[in-house]
C-alpha cells in the first residue's frame, strides 16, 4: 500500500524525513519497499500483511505512528447538514445472506453534480496510485483510502424500485463490470441486487448500467461488511481484482462502518455539492452483545 506522508499529517503530527518513518513501521512489523520522492511529499510503499487489515489506510498507518511516538490521532471531524427526508422512505435494504454480508448501510445524496475533482484530490490519489475519475467516485476512493473501509456510489435512478438485495447470483445470471468485463455469474457469488437484477459484483466491483456519470444527481452510497472468502472467491474466479476487494479479503472493522459512510457522504458534498437524506438505512442482523472483560487493578 502507498502511503503519502502529507497525507499522514492530517491525522499525526510528524516532522520525520520518510526513511526515518518507514524505520518505524519496519520496527512495527510493516515492511517499506520503496520510497517515492517528489518536489513537496515522499510516498512510502508499505507491505501490509494479511493480518493486519487495519493498516490498509493512511489513518491506520497514522495509529500506528501516533503509538509509536507517544503523539495524538486525529480523526476528521465529521458533521452532516442533513435534510428533512429520511432515506429509509427512499431506499430499503435486504440481507439474504447474513453470513456472507454481516451489516450493510445505505445513504441518499440528492442533488450532486458531477465533475471533475479539485487539484489537491487528483493530486493526493494519484499519488497513491489511483487515477482521478470525477468529483463523487473520487470522494468514495478517497474516503477508502482514508478509512480502510470500501464505499461505493450508485446512480440513484437506476436502481429499479428503491430496492438494495444481498444476495446470491442465480446461475446464469450476467453483470458487465465498471471496467467493461463481461461476467457470467454462479450461485457462489455474493451480488448486490436491486428488485430486478445484480447491480455489483459485492465487495469487487460495481456494474456498468448503474455508475456514476455525468448526468447523474443522485447518489445511492454503499457502506458493508462482507465475508473475506466470499470476496476473494468471486474476485479469484472472476479475474477482477480491486482495491476494494483487497481489503475485504482481510480486515474491515464492522462496527466502524457507520463512521465511515458519514465520512464518505460528508466528502461527497464536499466536493459535489448536493443534499442529504435524513439518517441511514443500516441493516445489521448479527449485530454483537458488547462484551465485559474483568481484570484486577494488579
Amino acid at each position: 500500500m502507498k502511503v503519502s506522508i502529507n497525507w499522514l499529517r492530517d491525522y499525526v503530527d510528524i516532522d520525520l524525513s520518510a526513511e526515518k518513518v518507514a524505520e518505524i513501521l519496519m520496527n512495527l512489523g510493516l515492511p517499506c519497499e520503496g520510497i517515492e520522492l517528489s518536489a513537496d511529499d515522499a510516498v512510502i510503499d508499505v507491505e501490509v500483511t494479511s493480518n493486519r487489515g487495519d493498516c490498509l489506510s493512511h489513518i491506520g498507518i497514522a495509529r500506528e505512528l501516533a503509538a509509536a511516538t507517544g503523539k495524538e490521532l486525529r480523526l476528521p471531524e465529521v458533521r452532516l447538514e442533513e435534510m428533512d427526508r429520511p432515506a429509509s422512505d427512499m431506499v430499503q435494504v435486504e440481507i439474504r445472506e447474513p453470513q456472507a454480508c454481516g451489516r450493510y448501510t445505505a445513504r441518499v445524496i440528492e442533488g450532486v453534480k458531477v465533475g471533475p475533482s479539485p487539484d489537491w484530490v487528483r493530486k493526493r490519489l494519484e499519488a497513491v496510485g489511483l487515477r482521478s475519475v470525477n468529483n463523487v467516485v473520487d470522494a468514495t476512493n478517497y474516503a477508502m483510502m482514508e478509512t480502510g473501509q470500501p464505499p461505493h456510489a450508485f446512480d440513484f435512478a437506476t436502481i429499479e424500485g428503491g430496492k438494495i438485495i444481498v444476495r446470491k447470483a442465480r446461475p446464469g445470471e450476467q453483470i458487465v463490470s465498471i471496467d467493461g468485463t463481461q461476467c457470467t455469474l454462479t450461485p457462489d457469488m455474493l451480488v448486490i441486487a436491486d428488485a430486478e437484477r445484480p447491480v455489483a459484483l459485492a465487495g469487487v466491483m460495481g456494474g456498468l448500467k448503474t455508475e456514476v456519470t455525468d448526468a447523474t444527481t443522485t447518489i445511492l452510497l454503499e457502506d458493508a461488511h462482507f465475508a473475506p472468502v466470499t470476496i476473494r472467491t468471486t474476485s479469484r474466479r472472476l479475474s477482477l481484482p480491486s482495491e476494494a476487494s483487497y481489503r475485504f479479503e482481510r480486515i474491515v472493522d464492522i462496527e466502524r462502518i457507520e463512521w465511515a459512510s458519514q465520512r464518505t457522504a460528508q466528502l461527497i458534498v464536499q466536493l459535489a455539492g448536493g443534499r442529504i437524506a435524513k439518517g441511514v438505512v443500516d441493516v445489521y442482523p448479527g449485530k454483537p452483545q458488547p462484551r465485559r472483560v474483568s481484570m484486577r487493578l494488579s
